[in-house]
């Protein structure tokens, strides 16, 4: 039997105390039941937004201006930035998306999308990318440190993005931080793109029922999607969105509640994104909630060790995608976002395609599984989005989204 272990050491007692009640090894596993697909969508986003992520707030007024245009990466792209400036309530937020575009293109080209962690500028070895001063959040808990770069940090996750690569291959490529739509810690309502649309008393409330991070997170996707439909390079009907670990959940919802989005790229998304909730393994309810209560609705508490009689479930929300087409990434290494409970609620979920999926083997690592509508990829590693991510990625998405 394999030792029980977690990633992080030195942890304070209370909080060990915590994490050894997730279980790490197989034979931990406690018997669960896998729940059926639901054919009514909307019934299924109802269920996700009142009992888990919240309702994803409307689209409001909106304003572009598009600055700091350029030739990149030795010619192969252009870079655009464009402020997306909104306005209700009162109260004005801006999101700064990051664009790049293939200078060599004959027609309008299909964009991938996400959210990033840590600054634009943390994504590309373009220098020119306008830097935004920022107010850290200070915290003694290294899971609400905020890891956002300074000024002149550029190109330090460069890698999880592939910019030129993506470039080459014939896609568009757009980015924001996740902080422009909520900083990630547990006071960043304030400055988050939820008051244009609640109080801070509602927030606050006990029995909240405002969303939380996850789908003002979303909400930021799907206004990146009306900007880019705005942009007259790019292809509206061939945006693909992703997102990697907590950004991967929110790829998942935003994907599931957004038909305009082509394609929808989960990696190494874990629990309460691709991961199987009932299959008790890995990071759980019980975990995540201890950090990350604003991430979601209050009611989700309820489940809190109870993982395996959660009434609906990550399958469920996946399956809502169809028909459009869907990705989920696992690497092998990343036990605590458990792959094989990302790769069973996959292949549950590729019941509502019909896909081949649906009857696949669990793959090892470095391999693949599925059809056009969805592809499940293992990755060899640890919890990331690597350039080995991105070969298999666009090698999937160029068959469906190029070869017309």
């Amino acid at each position: 039997m394999k030792e029980k272990r977690f990633p992080k050491a030195n942890l304070p007692e209370y909080i060990q105390q915590i994490a050894d009640k997730m279980n790490t090894c197989e034979a931990d596993v406690p018997p669960y039941q896998a729940l059926p697909l639901i054919s009514d969508r909307k019934a299924v986003l109802k269920t996700f937004a009142d009992e888990m992520y919240g309702e994803i707030p409307p689209a409001c007024e909106m304003k572009l201006v598009t600055k700091n245009e350029g030739i990149v990466f030795g010619g192969i792209g252009i870079r655009k930035e464009i402020d997306m400036i909104f306005s209700n309530n009162g109260v004005e937020r801006t999101l700064h998306m990051l664009l790049y575009i293939p200078a060599k293109r004959q027609r309008k080209v299909p964009c991938f999308f996400g959210l990033n962690f840590l600054g634009n500028i943390a994504t590309t070895h373009d220098t020119e990318v306008t830097f935004y001063p920022f107010r850290r959040y200070q915290s003694e808990f290294v899971w609400h440190a905020d890891r956002r770069v300074e000024a002149g940090a550029y190109g330090g996750k460069a890698d999880r993005w592939d910019f030129e690569k993506v470039l080459k291959a014939g896609f568009a490529s757009a980015t924001i931080c996740c902080f422009d739509c909520f900083p990630d810690h547990p006071d960043g309502f304030d400055e988050s793109i939820l008051p244009l649309f609640f109080s801070r008393k509602e927030w606050d409330a006990p029995e909240r029922r405002c969303p939380g991070a996850i789908s003002a997170w979303a909400w930021g996707c799907l206004r990146a999607v009306d900007c880019l439909l705005q942009q007259p390079e790019i292809d509206g009907e061939r945006i693909i969105v992703h997102g990697l670990s907590r950004l991967g959940k929110t790829a998942l919802w935003a994907g599931a509640n957004d038909e305009r989005i082509a394609m929808t790229v989960s990696i190494c998304s874990g629990c309460c994104g691709a991961k199987m909730t009932r299959r008790h393994f890995g990071e759980d309810l019980g975990w995540l909630l201890f950090w990350r209560k604003y991430w979601f609705v209050p009611g989700i508490c309820d489940f809190i060790d109870r993982d395996t009689e959660v009434p609906y479930d990550q399958q469920q929300l996946m399956a809502a995608i169809a028909p459009r087409k869907l990705y989920v990434a696992s690497a092998d290494l990343d036990e605590f976002a458990d792959p094989l409970g990302e790769f069973t609620a996959t292949r549950l979920a590729a019941k509502a395609w019909k896909s081949s999926l649906a009857s696949a083997e669990f793959p090892a690592a470095g391999n693949g599984a599925g059809d056009d509508n969805v592809r499940y990829f293992m990755r060899k590693g640890e919890h990331n989005c690597t350039p080995e991510n991105w070969d298999d990625l666009l090698a999937h998405a160029g068959k469906i989204f190029l070869n017309d």
